[in-house]
């Protein structure tokens, strides 16, 4: 089973972090099967991935650049199935806004920092779950580049992975 599948079954909210790290992987490497599985695939060890299974995750890179390309997604953007993923989180959102008190008060409490993200983003995004997202994948891209994240962003973003682990917990139920 690949990685991607098993985050689907397993936290939505992570399978959506992890599908816009991929999109973001193909684009450094220039949409260039050939470089990922150099520089990704080839470096899996075998005890976790096996030869049949490094064979299906290049498949599943394939197929991921021929999607990216047809929705001419080479500069920037999101694949349509995993945006499709995103509103389902944010729909259920708004219900549980509506009908849970627990859900209600964990989003309260991420309000401020939601409201922050979406006028920083100067109009790219408006949906509080888009910004939840985009401020957990920001972490792991900055941590990524050694970069020192402040306490106070900290905290907005633990808010963040709040909603977002409420959510995936929910979505499953």
């Amino acid at each position: 089973m690949l990685l991607a599948d098993k985050k689907k079954r397993q936290n939505l909210s992570e399978y959506i972090v992890y599908m816009y790290q991929t999109e973001m992987l193909v684009r450094n490497f220039e949409f260039d099967i050939q470089k990922i599985e150099n520089h990704v695939v080839k470096n899996i060890p075998e005890e976790s991935l096996n030869a049949e299974g490094k064979a299906e995750l290049t498949e599943w890179y394939k197929g991921i650049i021929a999607q990216m390309k047809e929705e001419e997604l080479e500069r920037e953007g999101h694949l349509s199935f995993v945006q499709e993923e995103v509103k389902r989180l944010s729909d259920l959102s708004l219900q549980l806004q509506v009908n849970d008190e627990n859900y209600r008060a964990i989003f309260n409490r991420a309000r401020p920092a939601i409201r922050a993200s979406i006028v920083e983003s100067n109009g790219l995004i408006n949906d509080p779950i888009q910004a939840c997202l985009n401020g957990i994948l920001g972490l792991l891209i900055a941590r990524m580049n050694g970069k020192e994240i402040l306490d106070d962003t900290l905290a907005q973003l633990d808010h963040f992975g709040n909603v977002l682990s409420y959510l995936s917990v929910k979505v499953k139920s």
